[in-house]
């Protein structure tokens, strides 16, 4: 389908029997690729010897004005000559890139016959004599200032000076807005390649609606709308001004959603009478599918997954927004239950904008432990890099580690992948673009663990993935895949790998994209894609409400380690663990082996009277949990584990 957009879009713009051929889209659509070309590759722009942005706002009305092929060739004429003489290289340059790394240097618009020979020798004489050198538009990100990403773009972020909501720029200067974006992008995205909707043809379906805007906030949604066209969660556009906050996503109610079997699925709530298995029906009115195609044209994703993922963060934004009909939702049983926003206290627990879910709770807080079987279990959204030495320590000597990734890990799987792989391994390929030849990109290789390991891990690896395994994560599951004989066990994840690099389109629009290419070693994509689990396994509605992980089950069954089969020995010895003793603000407290589906938690004083409690699931027979006692004075305390059946009583110390 894309190859049939792109003839019909270039047998529109570049046949001499276009009909229309002044219309404002056409003279817009070329003066903008005129105008990005000399900016990156004019000898005098590059470099930043001529203001590029005041030419630009110069030369617009005129290219408005403009009714004929001659006078739009003389204004082009006239910004050109604007940028002085190229320099010219006496210097042979061969092009041997490969395709792969050229793909955003595109020079076929070049062809169109709307171009005079004379502008048309200005833009070869441009192309011809340049040759690759460091500019001014783009830098690599020496990381002196934090948060701009890989790339840094020191005369794009914030240099029109404008604030769209203070004071509405007028057309020329929301074009300039425009014109330096797609040109960003057009330049250093590494994925262009991979959208639906050519990046060609984004501008020449939007040029027009920027230039006629009016208002702040409907040129925010178009920015949305211009983003999302590159398919790619990593790729957002966000605003400054809370003016803008009508689009829903912004304040979450104390619910999370989990896309399970074609259906919004409750999977947490703090909301009196909405429970996890509940399945969401309507919001204020509109049923899910409607908010999905109303909504889908402003959240950038990578693919359905996930932008299902994205619509479970955000959708219920709309209750804090302006909802009068509240929403529905159908317990397991096939009733509906409608519930207004003034039934639905906002939640303080900012945590609920995130879909980092796990059905076992107690797994929720944990760093590491030791799973039934002796299996080890690494939380790698909650392991420090000060913890991979001790945690190594711990389960090298298991059969079998199983490292969740269905969160955002904090950069721990290189120090994991040097303690455990056996040899130096090649484990990712990127594709940077090269700033001094905008357009072009050159590969590296990342490699991790050291020849002649001492200590490597000889057990079996097993990931956990899902839609929620995004960015980083998915880089650590390239990282830890890598090693020989690893399994990935779980869902699609989310296809957006590297690094993002941020700067305002103005001041209070701020943009980003991945300017970092992730590719396997041998050149396989992972954008879009995610990475592909080697055992397929996704959650049901029925484990959802029985608080079963079948993606964890999964694990410890590839483990060798089956839950459902019954164990031969009738006699199992429960375990209370509780660490420190004496302890001073913090007790720790680690259970195996509990039979029951809940485990109660209690800790109690001589008298017996209880202070401190908690119930949480037993979905594994393993619970560890953390009580904060800061507040207890000196003493003697006992520790309650209650489950079904059992009670286990313990004694400690606090100093």
């Amino acid at each position: 389908m894309k190859k049939i957009v792109l003839v019909l879009f270039f047998s529109l713009f570049c046949s001499s029997s276009y009909s229309q051929t002044f219309d404002l889209r056409f003279k817009l659509y070329y003066t903008c690729k005129v105008w990005g070309f000399a900016k990156y590759y004019h000898s005098n722009v590059n470099n930043c010897s001529v203001n590029w942005d005041s030419v630009l706002v110069s030369v617009l009305p005129a290219i408005r004005a403009a009714s004929t092929d001659s006078v739009f060739n003389d204004v082009l004429d006239t910004m050109l000559a604007a940028a002085g003489p190229m320099s010219l290289s006496t210097t042979y340059f061969p092009d041997t890139l490969p395709t792969n790394l050229k793909f955003n240097r595109d020079f076929s618009w070049m062809s169109a016959s709307i171009f005079r020979s004379d502008v048309l020798n200005t833009l070869d004489t441009i192309k011809n004599n340049f040759r690759p050198h460091s500019g001014c538009y783009a830098e690599y990100n020496t990381y002196t200032t934090p948060y701009l990403g890989y790339l840094v773009l020191p005369h794009d972020s914030i240099e029109v000076d404008i604030n769209t909501y203070v004071s509405f720029p007028d057309e020329d200067h929301r074009l300039l807005m425009l014109f330096k974006y797609w040109n960003v992008v057009r330049f250093f995205y590494p994925y262009t390649y991979l959208t639906d909707i050519p990046w060609d043809t984004t501008l020449s379906n939007y040029v027009t609606k920027i230039d006629s805007v009016g208002d702040s906030y409907s040129l925010y949604l178009l920015y949305l709308k211009i983003a999302t066209n590159l398919n790619d969660a990593h790729v957002f556009l966000e605003t400054f001004s809370t003016e803008y906050e009508m689009l829903p996503g912004y304040e979450q109610p104390p619910i999370r959603l989990k896309y399970v079997e074609n259906k919004y699925i409750v999977v947490e709530s703090l909301v009196p009478g909405i429970i996890p298995g509940d399945v969401l029906i309507s919001i204020d009115g509109r049923t899910v599918a409607q908010w999905e195609d109303s909504l889908i044209q402003y959240y950038s994703a990578s693919n359905m997954t996930n932008f299902r993922r994205i619509m479970c963060q955000n959708m219920l934004g709309r209750i804090y927004n302006g909802m009068t009909e509240g929403i529905i939702t159908q317990d397991s049983t096939g009733i509906n239950h409608t519930f207004f926003p003034t039934c639905i206290a906002p939640s303080s627990n900012s945590a609920f904008y995130y879909n980092f879910h796990y059905p076992c709770d107690s797994l929720d807080s944990i760093k590491w432990t030791t799973l039934p079987c002796d299996i080890g279990y690494v939380n790698m959204g909650n392991l420090q890099t000060s913890d991979e030495n001790v945690m190594y320590n711990d389960l090298q000597n298991k059969t079998a580690i199983i490292f969740d990734l269905r969160n955002y890990p904090n950069q721990t799987a290189w120090g994991i992948a040097n303690l455990m792989y056996p040899n130096e391994i090649t484990n990712v390929k990127f594709s940077i673009p090269d700033i001094t030849y905008p357009g072009t990109f050159y590969s590296i290789y990342q490699y991790s663990g050291y020849n002649g390991n001492p200590t490597p891990y000889t057990g079996k690896v097993i990931i956990l993935m899902d839609e929620v395994t995004q960015s980083q994560a998915e880089f650590s599951c390239m990282i830890l895949g890598a090693m020989p004989g690893s399994i990935k066990v779980g869902s699609q994840t989310a296809g957006a790998d590297g690094n993002i690099s941020y700067w305002g389109i103005s001041q209070d629009l701020r943009a980003g994209f991945t300017t970092l290419g992730t590719f396997y070693p041998n050149g396989d994509s992972t954008q879009r894609i995610g990475i592909v689990p080697d055992s397929v396994v996704k959650p049901t509605i029925s484990s959802i409400r029985n608080k079963k992980d079948l993606v964890l089950e999964k694990a410890l069954s590839i483990a060798g380690c089956n839950l459902n089969v019954p164990k031969l020995n009738t006699y199992i010895k429960t375990e209370l663990n509780i660490y420190p003793n004496p302890a001073y603000n913090e007790l720790n407290i680690g259970t195996s082996n509990f039979i029951g589906d809940k485990i109660i938690f209690q800790l109690s004083d001589i008298t017996g009277r209880i202070l401190s409690e908690k119930t949480l699931d037993n979905c594994l027979g393993k619970i560890d949990t953390k009580f904060d006692i800061t507040n207890f004075s000196s003493g003697i305390y006992f520790v309650n584990v209650i489950s079904d059946n059992q009670k286990i009583t313990s004694k400690f110390v606090k100093q």
